[in-house]
């Protein structure tokens, strides 16, 4: 199933970042090489960037890339490229990124309302939207929240015979999924000052038809519940 290669894809990595730092590491205790990690520390975000961009199998990830793109701008200040007073002349790169996902979007949705389709593909940037999905054959979707909130209600919806992968994100903003009691749900969770919550009843079934939700969370929240 798809969300199986995807977790192998990042998991894959996340072991690949891990050696590598941990031979790195040894190799400065060691006095062989000089790594300090006050000055490397930025890579960890640009590495949580590219992990959620190869688990989610998607160039349209506005939260990666703002990961990506702080990684890059603190680790230059911390190798004196830039001064750290020179930081915020580059905040509006945020922005571009923001516009691009935007420009990119395979297709708008309403902000409130019913929904009968299996996927939906929602986005809050400063707003919020709220939607009830009633898809007799639900294969999964994707929320965006930055600076906004979203709430999906998935209890009037069947799931479909293969299960489903719903990919949330949310940066400084929060996100609430509800669930139907009888779905199994399968959590994955990135969070840098944030993290998910996942209420929902039946959490513990790893085999059959369940939904997998991945879920990054920077300085946000994803609320998961039936």
């Amino acid at each position: 199933m798809n969300h199986k290669k995807k977790e192998h894809h990042g998991i894959s990595f996340v072991g690949i970042i891990l050696v590598l730092l941990g031979v790195v590491w040894v190799l400065s205790n060691l006095d062989i090489i000089d790594f300090s990690f006050g000055t490397w520390w930025p890579l960890i975000l640009v590495a949580v960037g590219l992990i959620n961009l190869l688990s989610m199998r998607s160039a349209n990830n506005p939260s990666a890339w703002i990961l990506i793109a702080l990684g890059v701008v603190f680790l230059l200040t911390t190798h004196d490229v830039f001064e750290w007073s020179d930081i915020w002349k580059f905040w509006p790169i945020i922005l571009v990124i923001i516009g691009i996902s935007l420009l990119f979007r395979r297709e708008g949705k309403p902000v409130r309302g019913a929904s009968d389709e299996d996927r939906f593909d929602e986005t809050a940037i400063f707003w919020g939207f709220e939607k009830n999905i009633t898809g007799k054959s639900f294969k999964g979707g994707t929320i965006t929240a930055i600076f906004g909130g979203g709430e999906i209600d998935l209890r009037s919806a069947e799931l479909d015979k293969d299960g489903a992968v719903i990919d949330i994100t949310a940066i400084f903003g929060g996100v609430e999924l509800r669930i139907p009691e009888s779905w199994a749900v399968e959590t994955h969770t990135t969070g840098i000052f944030g993290g998910a919550d996942n209420k929902c009843k039946n959490r513990e079934q790893r085999e059959g038809q369940r939904v997998v939700i991945n879920a990054t969370a920077i300085f946000g929240g994803v609320d998961i519940k039936n």
